[in-house]
């Protein structure tokens, strides 16, 4: 493997990061970046923390990096790999090798990278008492990692709501199962300030920002994955959103997760600083916590 630079990087880019604010850049805001250009926007924008998927370990490999490469690439960047995505199928049984292919893989990536936490979510029909047996199981091998697992709900999904991943991750024992908070799916759901504020700090694993048009688009499926905006570019309370988050005394970084086909028309770097001052401007519109 040989550290070529991008083509996107062609120019020093001078980080917009906010002081005392931790930032990170979600692995689907730079979906179709490779794994050396998301690496390198990250960084050019001044993100501390990237999320990686599964299709970016085995870009790397393909683009000649070792394994024992990858982690470094990362570090020399000033960067940390903090979170793995997206596990949906944890709730199928092994096949008859005892293998988990996708959920395999994630936990051979965390291991390998020191990756703290296993975002995860819910598409298929499944009963509930299928899904907390499965859920418990999976947190149980995260904790043999030392691995959290974040919980998204998604409008779309079959976890549709802030309370039905609640109740899953209350079923939990080993406490490492948490909450994914973002600020679209929130939106989209339905979510108000007022259920924000039962939550416990304890329970929130991670939060991630984007925004929203006024008016939704009739597939929300098709909106989530394809229309998606900014922070602050849209109609979502993204002020009272991280005001009441703070108030209950979650203090977490922030990331931004902007899955967005105008954006994925432009180039990593563009993409990573506009991510960034998007968050820098809203946090400097934060009101201080009473």
């Amino acid at each position: 493997m040989t550290d070529t630079p991008s083509p996107w990087a062609t120019r020093r880019q001078v980080p917009v990061r906010p002081s005392g604010v931790d930032l990170h850049l979600s692995a689907m805001t730079l979906r179709y970046a490779s794994f050396s250009d998301r690496v390198l926007a990250a960084a050019a924008a001044g993100f501390s923390g990237i999320g990686l998927g599964a299709v970016d370990y085995l870009d790397a490999r393909r683009s000649e990096f070792s394994e024992e490469q990858l982690a470094d690439y990362v570090a020399r960047h000033g960067l940390r790999v903090v979170e793995l995505e997206f596990l949906t199928d944890w709730w199928r049984e092994a096949d008859v090798r005892g293998v988990r292919l996708e959920e395999d893989l994630l936990f051979y990536l965390a291991d390998l990278l020191h990756v703290p936490q296993i975002n995860v979510g819910l598409f298929a029909d499944v009963p509930t008492g299928v899904q907390k047996q499965q859920f418990r199981r999976l947190c149980t091998r995260a904790a043999d990692h030392g691995v959290r697992i974040a919980l998204e709900f998604m409008p779309y999904s079959s976890l549709r709501t802030l309370a039905e991943v609640r109740d899953l991750v209350a079923g939990v024992p080993t406490g490492n199962a948490g909450l994914m908070l973002d600020a679209w799916h929130w939106h989209r759901s339905g979510g108000t300030l007022e259920e924000l504020r039962t939550l416990s700090p304890a329970e929130v694993f991670a939060i991630q920002l984007c925004d929203a048009t006024a008016i939704p688009n009739p597939d929300l499926r098709q909106e989530g994955r394809h229309q998606r905006l900014l922070p602050g570019a849209g109609v979502v309370d993204l002020t009272g959103f991280l005001s009441v988050l703070g108030g209950i005394g979650v203090d977490l970084p922030l990331a931004v997760e902007v899955l967005s086909d105008e954006l994925d028309a432009r180039n990593p770097v563009e993409v990573a600083m506009l991510a960034a001052r998007s968050v820098t401007e809203l946090v400097g519109k934060q009101p201080a916590v009473a």
